[in-house]
């Protein structure tokens, strides 16, 4: 059964600017995981583009191919390094995992 994976960040950055900045600088990282990362099926990242100081600055929805999969991107050193990146820059952090 397909995973899908859903993870939102603030970012730190003190200016809404620094925010938006910080959030593309993270998606960048993020976009090529599935050349790298096995089962990943698919994988999109998007900046808010409305209401800074009310939502999120940047939203993940991936899809793995199983909960197996789903464990093989959360340990892949390739993740593992955008989640250093992210850790730098995020204030917060919310996710969700369910099966579709």
């Amino acid at each position: 059964m397909t995973v899908r994976h859903i993870v939102s960040w603030k970012m730190n950055g003190e200016t809404q600017e620094d925010r938006a900045r910080q959030a593309a600088e993270i998606a960048e990282a993020l976009r090529p995981l599935p050349e790298t990362v096995p089962g990943i099926l698919s994988l999109e990242v998007h900046l808010n583009a409305y209401n800074a100081d009310a939502n999120w600055d940047l939203v993940l929805v991936s899809d793995h191919e199983d909960l197996a999969a789903l464990d093989v991107y959360a340990t892949h050193p390739d993740h593992l390094a955008v989640v250093a990146l992210v850790k730098e820059r995020a204030a917060g952090r919310a996710g969700v995992d369910f099966e579709v």
